[in-house]
């Protein structure tokens, strides 16, 4: 099957958020045990590549859609809890 260009420039921009978000939690730069990429961020940079690498765009999209809810609940959370 032929990729597009704007389908695999996709997938290359899904994989390189992935890839920051593999090294630790943007929120508080730990490693979340209720994290999909908890067991990830534990492996060697290349194989982390590796990993991403071979995965589809539907999974990158959950992945990416998942880190996004993630990080704006606990924005929305912490802010709530400044407010109390």
């Amino acid at each position: 099957m032929v990729m597009s260009a704007r389908t695999q420039a996709r997938r290359n921009e899904l994989r390189a958020n992935l890839l920051a978000l593999s090294e630790a939690c943007p929120f508080d730069h730990s490693n979340p045990a209720d994290c999909p990429l908890f067991k990830l961020r534990k492996i060697k940079p290349r194989e982390r590549v590796q990993w991403f690498h071979a995965l589809d765009e539907n999974d990158l999209v959950y992945l990416t859609t998942y880190h996004h809810i993630c990080l704006t609940t606990k924005v929305e959370s912490r802010a709530a809890r400044c407010f109390c």
